[in-house]
């Protein structure tokens, strides 16, 4: 039994199947089943139900999670803590939201390929929704996401907030003085789509004025809506930190609203047991490179 063997036997666990297991590995199916009948021949048991078409565990194969996660993780945690950089080794599957993506997830890549060269690094760009269903099935490491996020298989790690403000083309000629959900809802409303983080809070927002929330386009990347929105076809909400740079040089303008929106935190998320120091190493770089603010912000 080595420390491979348990590391893929996790692997299967976690994906559900021999060739899901393989392919985060970077590894062939031959490969992945011939560690796993090596581990079986040396513990002198079957660890997975092969009649069936997901991998599913024995008896023995269930008792030996625990043990086998506890192994690995101290294994891992002496590579990361004794060895030098070059030491954490593997591939970490990570989920990015699109605001993350299009802000300072090319400064993260950059600082990890810096520290950890041998560790590879399998990027999937979504919705929060869709990164924490992936996070739970085992098909993702780590997810940058929108918080909060609570659930007790998942364990999060602030990375900041950041303050979403409505904003406007200044050729569109909004007042500037503080405008009501109803009065905002007069102009043409470019909105995130319903599968969004944020759709229930803006819809709720809206709701609670007696206004109705109608876009007249919806879209699930935040850098296109705030694409649209410059062009002046209409008004978004938008994160101001996010977007600094659009307002000071004048292509956006900030529309005063009561009540304001609060702010948004952003997390790191990954499962409880999930506690391997490679992605304790990502998530500790994520927290050092963010660019979110690290507490609430407020306009007001």
């Amino acid at each position: 039994m080595d420390i491979r063997q348990l590391e893929t036997f996790l692997r299967i666990v976690d994906t559900g199947s021999f060739g899901a297991a393989a392919q985060t590995l970077n590894a062939t199916q031959s490969t992945v089943s011939a560690r796993i009948r090596e581990l079986e021949r040396s513990l002198g048991v079957e660890l997975f139900d092969r009649s069936q078409h997901r991998a599913r565990l024995t008896a023995k194969g269930q008792d030996l999670v625990a043990a086998a996660r506890e192994i690995v993780r101290l294994a891992s945690n002496v590579r990361h803590r004794i060895g030098d950089k070059d030491a954490l080794t593997g591939t970490v599957r990570l989920g990015v939201v699109n605001l993350v993506a299009i802000t300072w997830l090319p400064k993260l890549m950059s600082t990890l390929r810096e520290r950890y060269p041998n560790l590879a690094v399998v990027l999937d760009m979504g919705l929060t929704a869709q990164l924490v269903d992936k996070l739970r099935t085992g098909d993702l490491d780590l997810a940058l996401v929108t918080g909060p996020v609570v659930e007790s298989g998942l364990q999060a790690i602030s990375l900041g907030f950041d303050q979403f403000v409505w904003m406007c083309a200044p050729e569109l000629d909004v007042p500037s003085r503080k405008l009501t959900p109803a009065e905002l809802a007069a102009w043409p409303v470019l909105g995130l789509s319903s599968q969004s983080h944020h759709y229930p809070v803006i819809e709720r927002w809206f709701r609670d004025a007696h206004a109705d929330y109608r876009p007249v386009i919806s879209c699930n990347n935040v850098r296109v809506l705030a694409d649209l929105t410059v062009t002046g076809l209409g008004v978004s909400l938008l994160p101001r930190m996010s977007y600094h740079a659009e307002i000071a040089a004048g292509r956006l303008r900030v529309i005063d609203t009561a009540p304001q929106l609060g702010p948004v935190e952003f997390v790191a998320l990954h499962r409880h047991t999930a506690t391997d120091p490679v992605v304790e190493a990502v998530a500790s770089l994520a927290m050092e490179t963010s660019e979110f603010e690290r507490g609430p912000t407020s306009d007001a």
